[in-house]
Parts: structure tokens; C-alpha cells; sequence
């Protein structure tokens, strides 16, 4: 037994190498001579995790478990392998065992974490993710999670969110101790050197909202870098490569080396479009330019003393709201983002109400915001609003167990089951859009509402009812209603958004004149990403210009 664990042992090394073949054929080696080792066929199982074939990862450590059901790396790891998948409350049932087996284990409590925040328990993934946070104060996994978990949270204030940004900042500088001296020319009249930082540009949305504005650029005025990597490790499309003046590879670079490679490339302003999540924000705390500036997809401050600036619009954050819960100056626009056109793609389709005589209210929204609150609301909604229907689309609804989850609550409001339309992940963009003619009118949550959903709602011809709170991201879908002069779609309080939305289901024949003009009216206000990067580049050049004058020697 002792000689199968030291070559087990050794397997693992392989494994940790990434030398995983060999690895493999160890473990297989040593399940010939004992079927029932567990620790091979669980460590089997997380070679199928890496290589991302969650299933069979979930079937061998699942079978480790069976044999010992009493080691919490086990539950543990099949906790990541079912929130891989999207089936968050088996991935929650095993995280509690993990957490029971263990509880001094921060990893543990992280993915505890991350099943209850799938599930839309935001409370206590916070209070999971803090103890997490306890248990190991550097894990950039639990700050990353815990701090975009609290905008998700109506118990928590802006002020709230302004300080754990700022306490995970301080942490980042305090270990940094960085002050470099910029060599950049500072003369007037050449071309503004910006840098734009694209971390894993193929897992998230990011790009939706930035590749018209790179297109839109006047190359005359600025030059275009784009820093970043795919975690596929391919290069990025042809759309991409064409609209920049220079691609730079970050694969395998620390943040500390991607901040000295911009300095050498006398990067004037780094435009980071992506600190949504803390994890991508390291860059800005190893100060890569003279000048950087948050935008585009973010939902707080960065907590950064190192980031000059974040850009925001009017209505998101109105005059004086600033104080307080911003490291950056805040640099106001008519809009804070565009979002990519889909011209030629789906048609706007008629009002479904008049063919099916009833109104279908929807959310195309992650199933994480659909909180209590949420539920009551849209709840008392439907039942006022007489036959009506509300299809709720995201791919966690493929599971039935949280589709049960969804229906419960909606029961117990006395809603029944059949007044909700589930639908869950379409991966065909003609496909997924054309869902969207399904539906009357979109019903945005809270406090955390939408952004690219609301964008696509709105392109597809559909309005969307907002209620404005007080964080970031719970005010962004009521700006583009601002813009798109709909005031009328955004509320205030819980008991307007009630009101509004039985007024406007009951006038059919507003919607049906609306949904045939507001893909026009989007298309010139929200989705026009010349304007909106005329904009940026006139604050961009204000900015460097400012920079210019404070530094110039005499």
C-alpha cells in the first residue's frame, strides 16, 4: 500500500506539471492493481476536471466518494465540477460536506460560496465568501467573488461596497510599493498612445461593448494597443487584430511584467475596460501608465489609488454622488458604454400580445439576480395582470432542480407553475436573439439589473422596466432608458415599478407602436459607438493634456 501511494505520489507531481498524459496512465496503473484506490481515481477525476471534461470528472470523483465518503478534498472538488456544469444545488449539497469535514478550509468555503451565488442566495455567499476571506486573507479567488457578490446585495450600501474595494486596494499597494518614472513624451500634437488591457477576452462579454468603439477610433489621433491573451490560448479574431495598430500576447505574464512591458511601450493611458471582477485590476495597482481610467464593464470603483479615473455617464452617477465611494475621479458622458450593433441577424417580430392575446413579461437575466425581493415583485405583477406569462431564459435553467427552486417561490406567492416559461442556454446568437420576440416587455431585477441584456431587450424592440437604486449596475439600464427618452419605464421604489408595469402591460397599443421604433431610436442613441468614442477620445485627450501640463519640467 505504502509503494502504490509514493507512485501516486509522483503521479501527482506529473499532473501538477501539466505532464497529464503520464499522469493518467499511473493512476490506471495503479487501479489495475487496486480497483478501489481512491485517491487515483479521484485524482483521475481531476485530470478530466482540467482537460474541462466536467461529466466524466463528476462521475470518477463521484465514485471516490462512494468508496470514502469522509475526505472533504473529495466533496470539494465535485463542487467545482457541478458549478461547472451549471447544477449549483448538487455543487451545494457537496460544499456543506466539504465545509462540514473541514471547517478551517478556505477553499472550501469559497466554493461554498460560489454555490449559494448561483443559486441567488447572495447573503449568505457573502457570509461564506467572507469567511473564506478570514480563513486565507491573500485568496484573490474569494476578494474577486466576494466583492462582486455585494452589488448584488440590497443590504449592502454603495459606502459598503466603496470600503471592501478599498481594504482589498490597500492590501494590492501595500504589497506593490511601486513608484515608476515615466519617460513618455509629453508633447502636444502627436498620437495619444493608448493601451487597451484585454485579460481573457473569450470568457466574458466584454468585447460585445468594446470592439465598435476600437473600429470607431480616429487613428489619426490615437494609437491603438491591445494587450491580452484567450484563455484557449488562440489569438484573437480578425475584427480584433484589424481594428488595433498593435496586438501584444500577455499569455503567462504576471502582472507586475505586463505593467513593465506598457511602460516600455511608453503606453500614455491605460484603458482597462474590464475591472468588474478584482482579479483583473492587478495591472492598474502596478501602475502601467502615466494615466489610467476604468471603463465600460465595471461595477464599482477598483478600490485603487493607482486608477486616475472611472468612466461613468449623468444619470448612473449624478452631480455630488461621487463622495465618498470612488477612488477615481469620475469622468461623466452623455452614456457610460455602447454595445455591439446585430444588424442582419433577427428581425423585430410583432407584439406577441396580439396574437396571443395575453402579455409575457420576461428576463433574459443570470437566474443569481432573481432574489426575493424580485420574486415578490414580479409575482404580485403576474397576478394582477391576468393571464399573463413571464419566461425567464439563462442557462442555469437547464437544470431542473433550480428550475423547481424558481417555481416554489413562485408558488408560494401563489403563482402556479404554469405561468412560467423556462429556457435555458442557446449558444446560436440568430437563435438566442429571435427568443426575444417571445416576449412584451422586459422586467429588469434588482438591485443588480441588467447590461448586455437590457442592450439586446432594447435592440430587439422590447422596453425595459428599471428601478433605479443607488449602486452602479443598479442604475445603468435606467441610463439607457434616459437616453432612449423612455423616463417613463424607470421607477423608484418597488411599489412604482408595481404600478408602471400593470399601466404599461395594459396598453397594448403602445407597446406595438414602440416595439416597431425602437431599434431605430437605439440605434442612434445607445448603440451609436462613433459618438459615444468621440466622446471618450475628447476626456481622453483632456486628460493626457492635464497629465501633459502638471508635468512638464519648468
Amino acid at each position: 500500500m505504502d509503494d502504490l501511494e509514493h507512485i501516486i505520489e509522483t503521479a501527482l507531481i506529473l499532473q501538477r506539471a501539466g505532464r497529464l498524459d503520464e499522469a493518467v496512465d499511473i493512476y490506471q496503473k495503479v487501479l489495475a492493481i487496486e480497483p478501489k484506490q481512491t485517491d487515483a481515481i479521484h485524482l483521475l477525476g481531476m485530470v478530466s476536471f482540467t482537460k474541462k471534461n466536467y461529466v466524466e470528472a463528476i462521475s470518477l470523483i463521484g465514485k471516490a466518494i462512494s468508496l470514502n465518503p469522509s475526505l472533504p478534498d473529495y466533496h470539494f472538488n465535485i463542487t467545482s465540477a457541478y458549478i461547472a456544469i451549471g447544477d449549483a444545488v448538487k455543487a451545494k449539497a457537496h460544499a456543506i460536506i466539504a465545509t462540514a469535514l473541514n471547517p478551517n478550509s478556505a477553499e472550501a468555503k469559497y466554493n461554498l460560496g460560489n454555490a449559494l451565488f448561483a443559486l441567488g442566495d447572495v447573503a449568505k455567499a457573502i457570509l461564506a465568501f467572507k469567511q473564506s476571506l478570514d480563513l486565507n486573507p491573500k485568496s484573490h479567488s474569494s476578494w474577486a467573488n466576494y466583492l462582486f457578490a455585494l452589488n448584488f446585495s440590497d443590504e449592502v450600501s454603495s459606502r459598503d461596497v466603496f470600503e471592501a474595494n478599498r481594504k482589498w486596494g490597500s492590501l494590492q499597494e501595500d504589497a506593490i510599493k511601486i513608484d515608476p518614472k515615466f519617460k513618455n513624451n509629453l508633447k502636444s500634437g502627436r498620437r495619444i498612445r493608448l493601451g487597451y488591457y484585454i485579460p481573457e477576452l473569450d470568457t466574458h462579454v466584454t468585447m460585445r461593448f468594446l470592439s465598435p468603439i476600437l473600429t470607431a477610433h480616429d487613428k489619426a489621433k490615437f494609437e491603438i494597443v491591445g494587450y491580452g491573451y484567450l484563455t484557449d490560448g488562440t489569438g484573437p479574431p480578425e475584427n480584433i487584430i484589424s481594428a488595433l495598430d498593435h496586438w501584444v500576447d500577455l499569455s503567462g505574464k504576471t502582472a507586475a511584467e505586463i505593467a513593465e512591458l506598457m511602460r516600455q511601450d511608453m503606453i500614455d493611458i491605460l484603458v482597462h475596460p474590464c475591472t468588474f471582477k478584482s482579479r483583473y485590476r492587478d495591472v492598474l495597482a502596478h501602475r502601467a501608465a502615466p494615466v489610467q481610467i476604468a471603463c465600460t464593464n465595471l461595477v464599482s470603483t477598483t478600490g485603487l489609488r493607482a486608477t486616475d479615473y472611472l468612466i461613468t455617464d449623468h444619470f448612473i452617477s449624478p452631480p455630488n454622488s461621487d463622495e465618498g465611494i470612488y477612488t477615481e475621479k469620475l469622468l461623466r458622458l452623455s452614456g457610460f458604454n455602447t454595445y455591439q450593433k446585430f444588424e442582419d441577424v433577427v428581425g423585430v417580430g410583432p407584439l406577441p400580445a396580439l396574437e396571443k392575446g395575453f402579455v409575457t413579461f420576461g428576463s433574459f437575466n443570470n437566474a443569481t439576480k432573481l432574489n426575493g425581493d424580485v420574486i415578490d415583485t414580479w409575482s404580485a405583477i403576474l397576478a394582477t395582470v391576468a393571464t399573463s406569462r413571464l419566461l425567464l431564459k439563462h442557462r442555469a435553467f437547464d437544470n431542473a432542480e433550480r428550475q423547481d427552486l424558481i417555481t416554489e417561490a413562485f408558488s408560494a406567492n401563489g403563482i402556479s407553475e404554469d405561468r412560467i416559461i423556462f429556457s435555458g442556454f442557446t449558444p446560436n446568437r440568430a437563435d438566442y436573439l429571435s427568443i426575444y420576440n417571445e416576449i412584451d416587455i422586459a422586467l429588469d431585477p434588482f438591485p443588480f439589473g441588467g447590461g448586455t441584456v437590457s442592450y439586446e431587450a432594447l435592440w430587439m424592440g422590447i422596453p425595459v422596466l428599471t428601478l433605479a437604486g443607488t449602486m452602479f449596475m443598479g442604475r445603468v439600464t435606467g441610463s439607457l432608458l434616459h437616453r432612449l427618452d423612455l423616463k417613463q419605464w424607470v421607477t423608484n421604489s418597488r411599489a412604482e415599478y408595481f404600478r408602471t408595469a400593470i399601466t404599461l402591460a395594459r396598453d397594448i397599443a403602445s407597446l406595438s407602436v414602440l416595439r416597431k421604433q425602437l431599434r431605430g431610436r437605439a440605434r442612434r442613441t445607445i448603440f451609436d459607438a462613433e459618438a459615444h468614442t468621440l466622446e471618450l477620445e475628447t476626456a481622453f485627450s483632456d486628460v493626457w493634456q492635464k497629465y501633459c501640463a502638471e508635468n512638464k519640467l519648468g
